[in-house]
């Protein structure tokens, strides 16, 4: 498919010539061919695209914020600018600390104030009482109050009664306080001895002494009493009964508020960090710190660095392809002399590149849900074979191989620095190694299978420390699954990238060239009915260049596809052409040779139409317009010479030179330089009376040297030693196409003596 088919058929207008273009396909294709600005417009691109790719990378793959707690670090980070940020356990830390620090609430219960005071109170009083009952000799009653019952059931009443009236203002002085101040039940939780506490009074005041027991209060009571013996030990008791509910309550709703306010206090801790400082160490655990760390340091950067960013990529990225593109210019210049293999090979390191980081991203997005969940898996999920397969079949191993470093390098320092060399390096061998798999590939399916295969191997391979570094089985497992699916995508990826880029860009492969090689194919179908002297020329042309390509290890297939299709433009007129019709000559004599040099010139032409209909590629369309060069049809141009003298005549035109060439440019490449070394040297053999070793070698020389100095090898290729080998491969095998062959016996012969003579050649020539 012509690559600018599409464009040139927008051109097309009615006008008074039917299908007359407004602006010529061809002279656009041939324009943008010759035209440097398309081949710095693909650069620029691809430049652009790698800057893009690379700054993209490094925002969203140092945003450890959506990573998963307690995950390692994939890389190393370093502070890009001089910021601040909260560092929240800590200060969650110092909070909490706060928070346990702060005092709990207790509050006095009113009501069993009142309960205890009365209760205590009625114990006095209760003692009076029995005093007075017993004076009278009466037998004394206890009454509701607890503190009468107790008074009921003591022995040594009379040492208390008598220590109350001397010791009674000590007794209140102590009691009064206590009560106030709280005291706390025996069943009440209470802090640590060393701990503070809060005790909030009814009236709103704050206490920070520490409750008594009931058997404390008993004891200070006694001791106020000054009481001794039974009478204490009694007094001591009743006291404790009468105090064991207590009058302090804990708070848990103040305790809360408390602390809360406490924790609030605290101020932030604040963490600083320098241009340059160690944010994240690789392999550590990501924390809550962590986070907040990349977070403040994200939010810190200055206006524009962003920008700085991009420029800074753009400036490495620019080193690298210069790299790249330096050494591939002084190893296989021929590649810039094209604008569509430059513009091919743009678009696979640019198709690389995206999927290079959509892989990445993906493995990304697997590693933070922990799908993935070890980081070193990550070298088995980048598509690195895919793009080092598409430009070794598309634009050959050498330029694969500084795409595939270009590539590489890119790609590794999308994973940050820290790691970036050691991945360019391993990325590198596998694309190196992927072009040395598929180099010689002829067929699809066979493609097919080494990409998956090799690449998988190279895979395993390449990445073996990392494969046995893995600990257990469901790892393997993961990463043997990564590496079959990683290398089963780049199979089917580049097996349909090959399709397309044969139609859009119009180039060939090896595997479309043996398609082309197959004579099933419809145009030499065509040809071997129509034309058959010119498909025996085409085929014999073919098993020349095939065989000279292969001496010089040059591309066999490209040159035995171009031969086979070279002349498929004499279908146009068959019956002009020597090896079709043996009675051509006469024909060409009968008409001014101006005419029959134009018939002659036109099969170029019309070979071009024909490749164009049936959408051949681009090789096979330099090889019909190049297999004669701008050579010379000697032939016609001494007959018109001679005419011209024979008939003089002032007003014709004068005969030019430039009437009598053809068309077209020389041939460059090497295997196009074969074909039309071929083409010329098998038809002349076929004019050869009775041909020898001796006549075919001085006639193949002959041509040699004729191209040469005729300058149809100007812009080849080709060096003196390989033309050399490529001459001693015609001379072989048209020596064996041409040797004699025996006669075989008739069945009836008068004698039977007679011994088998050599057949002679069929003679006849092209008149080219």
């Amino acid at each position: 498919m012509n690559w600018n088919r599409p464009f040139s058929s927008i051109f097309r207008r009615r006008t008074r010539t039917p299908g007359k273009p407004l602006i010529d396909g061809e002279y656009i294709s041939s324009s943008i061919e010759r035209s440097p600005a398309p081949v710095i417009l693909i650069m620029v691109l691809t430049w652009m695209v790698a800057a893009v790719l690379l700054t993209l990378s490094d925002s969203r793959q140092r945003d450890l914020t959506v990573w998963a707690d307690s995950q390692k670090a994939p890389f190393s980070v370093w502070a890009r600018c001089d910021f601040q940020y909260e560092d929240t356990p800590a200060t969650e830390a110092a909070r909490r600390r706060a928070a346990e620090q702060e005092p709990p609430v207790y509050r006095i219960n009113p009501d069993r104030q009142k309960q205890v005071t009365r209760a205590v109170a009625g114990f006095l009083s209760a003692l009076q009482l029995r005093e007075q009952t017993e004076a009278e000799k009466r037998v004394f009653v206890s009454g509701d109050n607890p503190g009468s019952r107790l008074v009921a059931a003591l022995f040594e009443f009379k040492p208390i009664l008598a220590a109350l009236k001397q010791h009674g203002v000590e007794l209140k002085d102590v009691l009064d306080p206590m009560v106030r101040h709280g005291v706390a039940g025996r069943t009440l939780k209470l802090p640590p001895m060393n701990a503070k506490l809060r005790i909030i009074a009814p009236d709103g005041r704050n206490y920070h002494r520490r409750p008594p027991r009931p058997a404390e209060c008993a004891l200070a009571l006694a001791d106020a009493l000054r009481l001794t013996g039974n009478a204490r030990r009694e007094f001591i008791t009743s006291i404790e009964s009468l105090l064991e509910p207590g009058t302090v309550d804990f708070d848990p709703d103040a305790t809360a508020a408390a602390r809360r306010e406490a924790a609030a206090a605290v101020r932030p801790v604040i963490r600083h960090k320098l241009r340059g400082d160690l944010l994240v160490e690789r392999n550590k655990l990501i924390t809550r710190e962590t986070v907040d760390m990349m977070a403040a340091e994200r939010e810190s950067l200055p206006d524009g660095f962003g920008v700085a960013v991009f420029y800074g990529r753009m400036g490495l990225c620019f080193l690298i392809m210069a790299a790249a593109l330096f050494f591939l210019y002084r190893t296989y210049p021929k590649i810039f002399t094209s604008t569509r293999r430059i513009a091919l090979g743009g678009a696979v390191i640019i198709i690389s590149l995206l999927a290079n980081y959509g892989a990445l991203q993906l493995f990304f997005q697997f590693f933070r849900n922990g799908l993935v969940p070890e980081y070193e898996l990550m070298l088995f999920m980048v598509p690195i074979p895919l793009g080092a397969a598409l430009m070794s079949t598309l634009l050959g191993n050498r330029t694969a191989l500084f795409s595939g470093f270009m590539v590489a390098a890119v790609t590794a320092l999308m994973v940050l620095p820290d790691r970036s060399f050691e991945l360019a390096l391993r990325w590198f061998a596998i694309a190196a190694l992927t072009t040395l798999i598929i180099r010689d590939v002829r067929n699809y399916r066979s493609f097919f299978v080494r990409i998956f295969f090799g690449g998988a191997v190279l895979l395993a391979v390449v990445n073996g420390d990392v494969l046995f570094s893995l600990s257990g089985a469901r790892l393997w497992k993961i990463a043997g699954i990564a590496i079959l699916a990683n290398a089963f995508a780049c199979a089917v990826a580049d097996l349909l990238l090959v399709f397309v880029f044969e139609l859009v860009f119009n180039t060939d492969t090896n595997m479309s060239l043996m398609v082309l090689c197959d004579y099933n194919h419809p145009l030499l179908e065509k040809l071997k009915r129509e034309a058959p002297g010119t498909m025996f020329h085409a085929m014999t042309v073919a098993t020349l260049a095939e065989d000279a390509a292969r001496a010089i290890k040059a591309n066999p297939l490209r040159a035995k596809a171009g031969a086979l299709f070279h002349d498929i433009g004499k279908l146009a007129m068959p019956q002009y052409f020597v090896e079709n019709n043996v009675d051509s000559p006469k024909d060409h004599l009968a008409m001014p040779p101006q005419r029959s040099c134009g018939i002659i010139r036109g099969h170029v032409k019309e070979g071009l139409a024909l490749a164009r209909s049936y959408r051949l590629c681009g090789f096979i369309r330099e090889a019909i317009a190049t297999h004669h060069g701008d050579d010379l049809i000697s032939f016609f141009y001494r007959r018109a010479l001679e005419r011209q003298a024979e008939n003089p005549d002032a007003n014709a035109a004068p005969v030019l030179e430039s009437q009598f060439r053809y068309d077209g440019q020389p041939p460059m490449d090497k295997e196009l330089t074969i074909i039309a070394l071929a083409d010329a040297c098998e038809a002349a053999s076929r004019s050869l009376n009775k041909p020898s070793p001796a006549k075919i070698e001085t006639l193949v020389s002959d041509i040699f040297i004729g191209r040469l100095r005729g300058g149809q090898l100007r812009n080849s290729q080709l060096t003196l030693e390989e033309l050399a080998i490529v001459r001693e491969c015609f001379i072989a095998d048209l020596i064996s196409f041409n040797h004699g062959r025996i006669a075989y016996q008739q069945e009836k012969s008068d004698d039977p003596t007679a011994l088998p003579v050599a057949e002679p050649p069929a003679s006849g020539s092209e008149k080219k």
